[in-house]
């Protein structure tokens, strides 16, 4: 039996390191790894020099690649080190080994020694190359386990099997051939190609959507203004690039802040955005690396009593309500913890009663007299400048905005009264996969479901490392950086790019880069093999209708939900062509992912659900 797997990324190796571990000794299998990247996939490359400077977001202590007794479903568990037990044990020897990876990445390895360590990028590429030795030594004489550095550009369905074709024009025959493709590069859209054509015409500086790793920005320099648009995770490698990477360095001064020591050869930037205001930063983990929180009111069974009381549906409202009352739970408990709330020791046990019961949390805490401590309001939240004065000193205010997020992320992702609170949303996202997969919302509720929770979502619970946000903050007082206020417009004015936002202020650059991926829609992705299977019909995008009866579409491959087999134009399953991962968003719910050890973590677990039924085919 033939598997072809295309992406050498985490969830390539999930699926690759079930079959070879769960197979019987006399099953005859054969599995292929395609990948232009290194093993580790495009993001984590070790080879790619950026991927030494840019950081992950997840804590060492909190990353792994094996399977262990938390996977449901997932097969015997052939356990092995997490990251930072890698780092400890393994990690020197194998990089004294391997003269394919620079220096860099023994330097970094002997200084990540706590748990809740930020690595690089690149250094989960190494822990991947790594694994992938590991797996090989794990295949058995009736085995064989291959790597081809090569992009798939085709797949063809030839009776019941499948044929591959390479870039290089080689043609591959597989009986199982599972996609597990990252972010896609997409068409530019037309606003992109007029930048792009303007910046040519006028001898300007234009970064289309990619990502940053791969963006060559050697010729940013000091006498350039760059207008950024993006404030997400992809902004803050820009942030590393325009000032580590240009030779400066961020030093601590007395009083512990952090401070820009500049090189002389930064460009100086605007960045700006929809929403106006960067990711939080991540707590500083206090959690154990399976610690989860354990929801009280935003829990299967509230949601099924919501589901039934609404004939088979939830309205998204209702959904939001559940999350908010969580949230505010979890912020008032921080808040009691915190010892600024002047009661005594029995107050605080009777408010937490009263808030098990309460029904508007935040009146419950004004009952209680704490009309001193500011309430939990997630508009705020999402606008922060929401009731700003429009004389305000905009800049001052955005410094103080960001001092005090650096403050409240210090005290952690389970005490911080807000970090705190925004990491449990780290830890309910099964349950709103789940949500998502057993189709609790209407068509018109989902819409705004992604409309109305995902941007929310993204800002509180994906943010940069806290060191990225300290950094930014030391930019600004700099001078280097600039942060717009909300719903940045760019436009050409005179022969340069021009920003302006909410508040009237305007910006002009000679430089223009899109601090953002390409998104997760199949319809403009240009990768070819989703560009040949969509024109060939394999692929298609799954419809949605209104109430109304209008329709719209996912951006998502379409798949049967249960099994991740492709289904066709015709609504036909192809079996044995599988899909899983980024190009599923829309469909399912928050796949873009590190795997976690101990909390049933969805790569691992969906990788091995693929894998069972490949194995279960033969």
């Amino acid at each position: 039996m033939q598997v072809a797997i295309i992406g050498a990324g985490p969830r390539g190796l999930a699926v690759a390191e079930r079959l070879i571990n769960l197979a019987d000794d006399d099953t005859q299998i054969d599995v292929q790894i395609y990948d232009p990247y290194a093993i580790g996939g495009r993001v984590w490359d070790p080879a790619i020099s950026q991927n030494e400077q840019f950081l992950m977001n997840t804590v060492i202590d909190q990353i792994t690649l094996f399977n262990d007794e938390s996977i449901e479903n997932g097969g015997t568990p052939y356990p092995g080190p997490t990251m930072i037990q890698w780092l400890k044990q393994e990690a020197s020897a194998f990089l004294a080994s391997h003269s394919e990876f620079t220096e860099h990445y023994s330097i970094e390895a002997s200084r990540l020694t706590k748990p809740d360590d930020f690595s690089s990028r690149g250094m989960m590429g190494v822990y991947a190359a790594w694994f992938f030795e590991w797996l090989t030594r794990r295949v058995r004489p009736n085995q064989t386990l291959n790597f081809t550095k090569q992009s798939v550009i085709n797949v063809v369905k030839i009776g019941t099997m499948f044929q591959l074709e390479l870039a290089d024009g080689a043609q591959i025959l597989a009986d199982h051939v599972v996609m597990a493709l990252g972010h896609s590069d997409d068409h530019l859209t037309e606003e992109e190609t007029a930048f792009k054509a303007f910046a040519a015409q006028h001898h300007l500086k234009y970064v289309t959507p990619t990502h940053p790793s791969e963006a060559d920005l050697s010729d940013f320099h000091e006498n350039d203004t760059v207008i950024m648009r993006g404030l997400g995770l992809s902004f803050f490698d820009y942030v590393a690039a325009l000032s580590l990477g240009k030779g400066g360095k961020f030093t601590r001064d007395g009083t512990g802040e952090l401070v820009y020591e500049p090189s002389g050869h930064e460009p100086h930037v605007i960045a700006g955005s929809r929403g106006g205001f960067p990711l939080h930063a991540r707590g500083v983990n206090e959690k154990l690396s399976g610690e989860l929180y354990q929801p009280v009111f935003f829990t299967l069974s509230a949601l099924n009593a919501l589901r039934y009381a609404g004939n088979g549906h939830i309205s998204y409202n209702s959904f939001e309500n559940l999350i908010v009352k969580e949230l505010t739970y979890k912020y008032w408990l921080n808040r009691l913890d915190s010892k600024d709330t002047q009661l005594t020791h029995k107050q605080i046990e009777d408010f937490k009663k009263a808030l098990l019961t309460g029904k508007h949390l935040n009146e419950t805490a004004k009952q209680f007299g704490l009309t001193h401590v500011p309430e939990f309001d997630i508009e705020l939240i999402r606008n922060p400048a929401r009731d700003l004065p429009e004389k305000v000193d905009y800049a001052a205010w955005f410094l103080d905005y960001l001092l005090a997020d650096i403050k409240d992320a210090r005290l952690g992702n389970k005490n911080a009264p807000y970090a705190g609170t925004f990491d449990i949303m780290r830890d309910i996202r099964d349950l709103v996969r789940d949500v998502i997969a057993q189709n609790y919302f209407s068509a018109d509720d989902y819409e705004k479901f992604m409309t109305r929770f995902k941007p929310l979502d993204i800002l509180v619970s994906v943010g940069p490392p806290l060191e990225r946000v300290e950094q930014l903050k030391a930019l600004i007082k700099a001078g280097i950086f600039e942060v717009t206020a909300a719903n940045i417009k760019v436009t050409t004015v005179a022969g340069k790019f021009e920003a302006h936002d909410i508040r009237g202020q305007r910006f002009q650059g000679n430089a223009l880069i899109e601090a953002r991926l390409g998104s997760t829609d199949m319809a403009i992705s240009r990768n070819p093999l989703v560009t040949n299977l969509k024109n060939s019909g394999m692929f298609v995008q799954p419809l949605r209708t209104r109430d109304d009866g209008s329709t719209y579409k996912l951006g998502a491959i379409n798949v049967d939900p249960k099994t991740f087999e492709v289904i066709d134009a015709s609504g036909v399953i192809i079996p044995h062509l599988y899909v899983y991962g980024i190009p599923l968003e829309g469909l399912k719910w928050f796949g873009t992912v590190i795997p976690r050890p101990g909390v049933n973590t969805v790569i691992l677990r969906e990788g091995a659900w693929i894998a069972k039924r490949i194995l279960e085919q033969t």
